[in-house]
This record gives C-alpha cells, sequence and structure tokens, in this order.
C-alpha cells in the first residue's frame, strides 16, 4: 500500500471513531436513551378538579364498609355515582334524575332523584370538603362529627372517567 491509501484509511477511521462517540454522547446525555431528570407535572387542587374518584371505607359500629365514589362537573350540576356491595347509585343534579341497582349496576331502575339526593349529597360533599386538608398524595383518614372512622384512599384528581360511569343502561 502506498502512502496516500494508508492517509486515507485512517482519516477514516478518525470519522468513524469521531461519529461514533458524538452519537454515543448525545444519546446518553441528552435524555435519547439515558436517564434524564422528570419535568414535574403540575397538579390540581380537589378544589379546582372538574372530575373526582375515590374509595372510601367507614367504621361504624365495628362494621366497615367500602364505598367507590365518582364525579364528574363536580362544582357546579354534578353528576356522582356511589357504589357499594351490590348497590350503585347514579344522580345527575343538572338532571333531577337519579338511578339505582341492587346488581353492581347490570340493571337500572329510575329512583326519586330528591330523595336520593339528600341521602347521598352531604356524603359526597363532606368527603370533598375532607379532602382540602389531604396532602395530594395516599390515603386521607378523619373521624366525622357522628364518631364514624373515615378513610378515603385511591384518591385520583381530574382523572378521566367513562361515559359509561354515569349512564345508567
Amino acid at each position: 500500500m502506498n502512502k496516500k491509501t494508508m492517509y486515507i484509511i485512517v482519516a477514516v477511521l478518525v470519522i468513524i471513531i469521531v461519529v461514533g462517540v458524538a452519537a454515543y454522547a448525545l444519546l446518553y446525555n441528552s435524555g435519547g436513551g439515558g436517564t434524564t431528570s422528570p419535568t414535574a407535572t403540575p397538579t390540581v387542587s380537589v378544589a379546582d378538579a372538574t372530575t373526582l374518584q375515590f374509595s372510601a371505607n367507614v367504621t361504624s359500629q365495628g362494621q366497615t364498609t367500602e364505598y367507590k365514589w365518582y364525579g364528574k362537573d363536580i362544582h357546579a350540576n354534578m353528576t356522582i355515582r356511589v357504589d357499594f356491595a351490590n348497590y350503585a347509585y347514579i344522580m345527575n343534579a343538572s338532571q333531577e334524575k337519579s338511578w339505582s341497582s341492587t346488581d353492581s349496576g347490570a340493571t337500572w331502575t329510575k329512583g326519586n332523584f330528591t330523595a336520593d339526593w339528600i341521602s347521598w349529597s352531604p356524603l359526597w360533599t363532606g368527603y370533598v370538603n375532607n379532602l382540602a386538608h389531604w396532602s395530594g398524595s395516599g390515603n386521607y383518614a378523619y373521624t366525622d362529627s357522628s364518631g364514624e372512622a373515615i378513610t378515603l384512599f385511591n384518591i385520583s384528581v381530574n382523572p378521566t372517567i367513562p361515559a359509561s360511569t354515569f349512564t345508567a343502561s
């Protein structure tokens, strides 16, 4: 081999090495495959939420019952749903309509909105008001004015709740 060919081979090898090192550095130092610092996601407080989902363990006289709550448009003309045992209730405040189910939502019966709202809305409101003191993570436990121990958990602020959750069909 002559000297000119040797210089070309060395130059090509140097270029390949430099490009390889640069690609490695870009890939692992700019977030293209290495570890990155996550960007903080802004949190929404319960007071500013439009949807809310949580579970509540209510202990009264030694008996604990779990309730699952779902709400949309929670600060104006809300629709709420509560599930417990095999029962479910949906209450739509803007339409002043309610439905109930005794088989976990498989079949629904038109309810008495006024009676259902009087029964369930104060519970929802009490839980939401207490969530104002929640840290934004984990569970929130307190004792209500009647002495019942309440633990709110699986709390999700502004979740995407399927429309079917609020449909009695």
